[in-house]
């Protein structure tokens, strides 16, 4: 099923008006909407959401230390949206649970 879903996009300041061609829970294509403001043109970075969007390399996260001078060039490791999620999550559990939520993270 294709739909046409209005929006913005958000790939830079100028906030463009768009809309977005969705097929399957699949963003196919940006194209700018005529009836926003800021949505006379889109930009490439606009046009280029979709592959952005679904690339396959697109979610990764650091193996080893994080410290510079421990690993000068960091390898990094692709991790599932769920993968990623569930480690942010536990972060700010951990973070509410040391110091509440309005507490900076200790460094």
């Amino acid at each position: 099923m294709i739909e046409e879903k209005v929006g913005f996009c958000t790939l830079c300041k100028s906030r463009c008006g768009t809309i977005n061609v969705v097929e399957n829970d699949w963003l196919k294509k940006v194209v700018p909407n005529p009836d926003h403001p800021t949505g006379k043109a889109v930009c490439l970075k606009g046009r280029s959401a979709p592959e952005i969007v679904h690339n396959s390399r697109r979610l990764r996260r650091r193996s080893g230390a994080r410290r510079r001078r421990v690993i000068p060039d960091p390898q990094w490791v692709q991790v599932s949206w769920d993968e990623a999620l569930d480690e942010i999550a536990d972060r700010l559990k951990g973070h509410v649970a040391r110091g509440g939520p309005s507490q900076s993270p200790s460094r």
